[in-house]
């Protein structure tokens, strides 16, 4: 962690530092990257106050407290960055839970769609394996017709290609069966 401390109309002391550098470990451990860390330092009056501005990967946090003696400042304000550094790893992850599905039901969705019809079951062709999700970001932009999407997908040596129908102007996919045929999927019928 990379830390500045700055004090206006204070001169800041050893105690101070090290108090300030104790307090935000708890916040370098929040975060596997490095991370710079901006403390300002300063009296008005009677108030104390204290400003962090936390700068990282994942954003810039920051907290001010003011109160009658500047520990406490120094404290509550790594208690206001730790909240937040809290509510937006648990929003991270919770959007990640949420996204998709998983895989076990990918495949299990995709093997009895496109399961021969002498098959009783999934199991012949799939096995016990739940196999994994390979994420890919191509797909045909211009308007085609599924005769047309077979054609490029036969051509391109793919077993899957989502394209924009020419008809409905929706996003269809075309893929290879198992058995050599083609199916399409129209995501309203």
């Amino acid at each position: 962690m990379k830390l500045d401390i700055t004090g206006r109309h204070i001169t800041v002391s050893d105690g101070l530092r090290e108090h300030t550098e104790e307090r935000l470990e708890k916040i370098d451990k929040l975060f596997d990257e490095a991370i710079d860390a901006h403390v300002v330092l300063f009296v008005e009056k009677h108030r104390h106050v204290a400003e962090i501005q936390i700068k990282s990967r994942a954003g810039v946090f920051s907290g001010q407290e003011s109160t009658g003696d500047l520990y406490i400042s120094i404290n509550e304000a790594v208690e206001k960055i730790e909240k937040q550094i809290r509510r937006f790893k648990d929003k991270r992850t919770d959007r990640r839970r949420r996204e998709g599905t998983t895989a076990a039901e990918a495949v299990a969705v995709f093997t009895s769609e496109n399961q021969p019809e002498g098959s009783a079951s999934g199991q012949d062709q799939a096995g016990d394996d739940t196999g994994r999700i390979v994420h890919s970001d191509r797909f045909r932009k211009k308007p085609l017709s599924p005769e047309d999407a077979v054609m490029v997908l036969v051509n391109s040596g793919e077993d899957i290609l989502v394209y924009r129908d020419a008809e409905t102007d929706r996003f269809n996919v075309v893929h290879r069966l198992p058995d050599g045929n083609f199916g399409v999927v129209d995501p309203e019928f």
